[in-house]
This record gives C-alpha cells, structure tokens and sequence, in this order.
C-alpha cells in the first residue's frame, strides 16, 4: 500500500509542472506602426504618379503652344509675301515706261497693265550690227505694221522671244546684208514689246515710218487680245510722248507693196482702229504720197 501511494505520490509531481507550464507570451505588433507603413508606401506611389501626371500635362501643353507658334509664323510668312508680291505687281503696273538705261538693272519698264518692255541688251542683241546712218524725223507720220511670217511659231515667254529675236538679226545681217535687225519694235504674243531699232533710227521698209511687227505668222495664227492691246498701248505712249503725230496714219504692210504681211488675221484687226488709213485701196492715194513717198520708198533695205 505505501508502494502504491509513492507511485502516486511521483506521478503527480510529474504532472504538476505540465499543467503549471505557461507559454511564453506571442510578441505583440504595433498596429500603428504597420498603419503608418502602409499610409507611407501608399503616399510613395501616390505622389510619383502625380509627378508623372503634372509633367506629362507640361508637356502637352509645351507642345500645343509650340505647335500654335509654328502655325502663326508660317502664317504671318504667307501674308507678308502676298503682301510684297501684290505691292511689287502694283507698282510694276503702274511705273512709267523708259527706253533706255534709266532704271534700276534686273528690272523691265513696262507700258502699264503688264505690258513689258524688253531692251536690246534684255534680248541679247548682236554686237556685229552696222552703224545705222538713217535718222527718224519725229513726230513720225506714219505706223507701219507687219508680221515675221514664213510660218513663223508665235512666242510666248521671254526665254522663247529673245530668242526668236536673236534669230530674225542673225537673220537679217547674215542673210539679208542689213545693218540691223528690220523693224523698229516687236510684240509677243503675251503683249510684250522688244526693241528693235527704237525711236530715233528709220526702219529698214521705209523712211517717215515707225514699224511695229508681230512676232509671227498672222496668215496662219490668231493675235491676241494682249497682244494687240500692246501695240494700242505703245502707240498711246508714242503720241503721249510725241514721238508719233498727233493725227498720224496706221497702215499695213500689204498696203504698200505685194507681201502677205502683216497677215490676214491681224489686219482684220487693225482695220477697225481709229487711226487705219485706207490708202492704196480701190481709189484711194497712195500710201505716204502726200509725203512725196514713192513706191520705191516703201521697198527699202537700209
């Protein structure tokens, strides 16, 4: 019995300790500290993201008034060259004609309204012209007018003309032993007048005249209205100037001799000008008799 009651006794002091056994307390976390990591972390992200927007939203903006400056340049550079070419046509139109060198090199004087005037040196004219000895009383009676004809191609551009005109010189020196090119001013097709002999040397057709020619075949081709409002314009200015009489007589070339010039389609033309004078038609005198003129005078090669 005391046996049993020592087991016992040593079996309860075993147990003891187990049920007395208290685990060690958990650690505890600080919730405040975990709240504030997260609030940190979140701010942290939060205020990159709003970096990147705010810079994003710069530079769209950057762009966009870059973009309207671009814009505006562009458009005051289109302006002010419409600007200057408007003010450079106006003045070109309305600046007064000269032969000879009395305005600025580069530039071509003009008759108004477009109508250029293109000098011997603009043209290329030959230097191994002769000397012209025949003078032109001024004012000149008479308007001689003409065609290159031989089916010659109308021009239409001043590269083209001038060289049509280099050619009728060479022409006219080579092949006809004239001192100079024939007429005293040519008329393109575009209206532009080209000097020839000018104003102060007779032509080579006949003396008290001032010859005019189209720049073509008008028994073949039309003249246009430019052109024929420049040769208007140019005898306009020869009266103005009085260069021409104030009464002097337009005639055409068929008119004085036998010659399909100046063309059946610009005398059609020239037929209804004030000026025309029918002579050497039906009954009519004959051209330049009243001037002592004969019919030789009319066929001259100076």
């Amino acid at each position: 019995m005391k046996l049993l009651l020592k087991v016992h006794s040593e079996a309860r002091n075993r147990r003891t300790p187990e049920r007395n056994y208290t685990a060690p307390p958990a650690p505890r976390i600080n919730s405040n500290s975990r709240s504030s990591n997260s609030s940190n972390s979140s701010e942290g992200t939060g205020g990159k993201r709003r970096r990147g927007s705010s810079k994003a939203r710069r530079f769209t903006r950057n762009s966009i008034l870059l973009s309207l400056l671009v814009v505006l340049v562009v458009a005051m550079a289109i302006v002010i060259v419409y600007l200057e070419l408007s003010r450079t046509r106006n003045e070109l139109a309305q600046k007064s004609i000269y032969f000879g060198n009395t305005y600025e090199d580069g530039t071509f004087p003009n008759l108004g309204n477009g109508h250029l005037v293109i000098e011997r040196v603009q043209w290329g004219a030959s230097e191994r012209t002769k000397e012209l000895k025949v003078a032109l009383p001024q004012p000149i009676p008479y308007v001689l007018i003409t065609h290159v004809g031989v089916q010659s191609t109308p021009c239409f551009n001043l590269y083209k003309c001038s060289i049509k005109m280099r050619t009728i010189q060479d022409s006219a020196i080579a092949e006809k032993s004239l001192p100079d090119i024939q007429s005293n001013f040519y008329v393109s097709d575009e209206g532009n007048i080209y000097v020839g002999r000018g104003w102060d040397w007779a032509n080579t057709y006949a003396n008290h005249t001032l010859a005019i020619t189209f720049m073509g075949d008008y028994g073949r081709y039309v003249p246009t209205p430019k052109q024929l409002e420049g040769v208007q314009f140019l005898l306009a200015h020869a009266v103005a100037n009085r260069k021409l009489d104030l009464d002097y007589k337009l005639v055409a070339q068929n008119q004085t001799k036998v010659t399909k010039s100046p063309g059946v389609n610009v005398y059609r033309e020239i037929s209804k000008w004030p000026h025309f004078y029918g002579c050497s038609v039906d009954e009519a005198p004959k051209c330049g008799s009243e001037l002592g003129m004969t019919n030789a005078a009319w066929n001259g090669s100076q």
